[in-house]
This record gives C-alpha cells, structure tokens and sequence, in this order.
C-alpha cells in the first residue's frame, strides 16, 4: 500500500512505479510463498483526488505486467495505490480489488477480518474490506481524526464483529482528509507501514520507498492524519515520536486501549 498528501499536485508515476515493484517483489517475509506472476499479483488499485472527487482505477491484473498502470497519467495531492495478495484465488477481478468506496469514504486494507465481518463478506461474496468499510462509514459520525480514532477502537475491539483478524493496515480518505491506520495480530514484520514526512509532503507505504533514513515505522495502534493543517498530536499513552514543526509532520495518535 502506498498513500501520500501534499500542499501541491505532484506526478503519480514514481508511486505508480512503487506500486509495480510491490507487486513483483514486496515484503517477502520467512513463512511467505513466493507466488508465480510477483508477491502481489492479483489485482491492484488506485485512487486520486480531482476536484470535490475521488476518482478511482481499479484492475485484475498484476501492475507489473499490466501496461494500463504504466501507461496511467495523473497529477494530485492526495493519492491510495495497492497491490492484493488474495487469500482466496477466487476473487480476484477488479471489484474486489482495493481501494473501495462506501459514500465518500475511500478505504485500502492489508489483512484479514473474521467474524460477523467475514462472514457477511462470505455470504455475499464481496471482500471482508467492503463490509468493513460499510459498516466504518456508517459508525464514524464526527469526521475528524478524533471520531476515526475512537470508531476504530470500537470496531476493533469487538472480536464478535472481526474475530481473531490477521492485521487492519489502512488507508482512508475523505473529502480532505487522509489517515494512515497500522494494527496487526500476528505476523508483524508482514503486516508494516512506514512514514515519510516533511517539505509539504506526506508518504505512508508498506515498505520504504527510497533509501533515505527519514522513513520510520509507525506503532502498533498508531493512527496518522496526513492531511494538511497545523501539525498538532494527542496521545492516549505510549511515546510520541519525533516531529518536526513544520507542515509535512503529521499529527499521530496511539490507540492503546486495542486489545
């Protein structure tokens, strides 16, 4: 997964090439097969800020091979791109690919969800991610990092609704905003998200773009806003991480009260 904001329009192609060398070569961790066609090669995504809107690519084909991704052109300021690795070979196709949208809110997702959230997404043969979303969107009243924050630990502690779920990595926006979710329950060195910021510019990508040191992985529980505005952080425990004081620093929150 890769998503970034900005305080100007910038070129999607470096992270549409990101997205590309995802698929073919992302995150092989130990215990992971290596899968004929790149780690991630069953369909990918994207979704771009033009206007008031959200306009969304979605396809069933590798991006590394799939010549509608490097032929892709677009210029924005906000940006979701993702790569699946499907669990079950039987969804792959574009609609099930990620992003997805549920009324304004635009959602990526690393991992699993089980209970009454996989088994609906079972029951109507759409992704658990989609009966997520729903279900997040139709919860999140106060559209603010605050509101974000405490509708996913409602969520996400209810193991009725979601079971034992493998990891809830996410992106989300909506109108002006982008966040950036990590929590995972198993297989952490899997299931990562890193964080670059600075220069007007905000980067979260499963693994390090580039090589500069200024990439740092975001906790277990931490929620990150990405969008524009005065840099500011509350916490409900844990320890902050480093920030600077100039916009490109993104306000964080930990939600320690997850189980």
């Amino acid at each position: 997964m890769i998503a970034f904001s900005s305080n100007e329009p910038r070129d999607v192609a470096p992270y549409l090439a990101s997205l590309a060398r995802f698929c073919q070569s992302g995150n092989l961790v130990a215990g992971w097969e290596k899968r004929k066609g790149g780690n991630h090669p069953d369909g990918w995504g994207v979704a771009c800020r033009a206007g008031d809107e959200i306009r969304m690519v979605k396809r069933g084909n590798p991006a590394a091979s799939d010549p509608h991704l490097s032929d892709m052109r677009a210029v924005t300021d906000r940006f979701i791109g993702h790569v699946r690795y499907a669990s079950n070979p039987n969804t792959v196709c574009a609609a099930n690919s990620h992003p997805f949208q549920v009324l304004g809110v635009t959602l990526a997702h690393n991992g699993t969800f089980y209970g009454k959230v996989g088994a609906e997404g079972d029951a109507r043969k759409v992704s658990d991610t989609v009966v997520f979303l729903e279900l997040l969107e139709d919860r999140w009243v106060e559209r603010t990092m605050e509101g974000l924050s405490e509708t996913l630990r409602g969520i996400l502690s209810d193991r009725e609704l979601v079971g034992e779920y493998s990891a809830a990595n996410l992106l989300i926006a909506t109108g002006n905003d982008l966040f950036a979710f990590r929590r995972f329950h198993r297989n952490g060195e899997y299931y990562t998200l890193y964080l670059k910021s600075g220069d007007g510019l905000a980067v979260v990508a499963s693994e390090p773009l580039d090589a500069d040191p200024g990439w740092r992985l975001l906790a277990d529980g931490e929620l990150v806003e990405l969008s524009q505005g005065a840099p500011r952080s509350s916490y409900d425990g844990g320890t902050p991480a480093a920030r600077s004081s100039h916009w490109g620093a993104p306000r964080s929150v930990l939600l320690t009260a997850l189980p």
